[in-house]
């Protein structure tokens, strides 16, 4: 392996908090890209749709828990570099977002977030927030 491989040497884990149908896309391309993926949900019967083969290798860990929870949170590993809050609520992934950061000082913090206002607050905080009518709007515009 040389120096350039860096995406291949570094072991990356990632979290995604809310395993809906964007949670369980997010994590397949996270964890064929080399993540090792942690996914919580407040539902134990959301990891239904996991691919099994993944949770046999770790290359997806399910984690049953309330992202709003600093106990739940703590069940993560420590070293996380990027963090994503995609449950179904603005105000409550931003939430997510807004302790994850202070718990996890060096991860990378995403969250879908709608609400224009809410979206600007995550700003200001270095939280990166996005909207999936927004990203919508852009690849539409970059191809026309």
């Amino acid at each position: 392996m040389n120096k350039n491989d860096k995406n291949i040497a570094t072991p990356r884990e990632a979290a995604i908090i809310g395993y809906g149908e964007s949670g369980h896309e997010i994590a397949n391309s996270m964890s064929n890209l080399g993540f090792t993926v942690n996914i919580m949900d407040i539902n134990p019967r959301a990891f239904a749709k996991l691919p099994e083969s993944n949770v046999k290798d770790g290359s997806i860990i399910p984690l049953t828990g309330d992202g709003m929870s600093i106990n739940a949170l703590s069940n993560l590993p420590k070293d996380l570099s990027i963090i994503i809050a995609i449950t179904g609520n603005d105000s409550v992934n931003l939430f997510i977002g807004q302790l994850t950061k202070q718990l996890f000082r060096t991860a990378k913090i995403i969250c879908k977030i709608n609400n224009e206002r809410l979206q600007s607050i995550g700003d200001n905080q270095e939280i990166l927030a996005y909207s999936p009518i927004t990203l919508l709007n852009e690849k539409i515009l970059s191809v026309i």
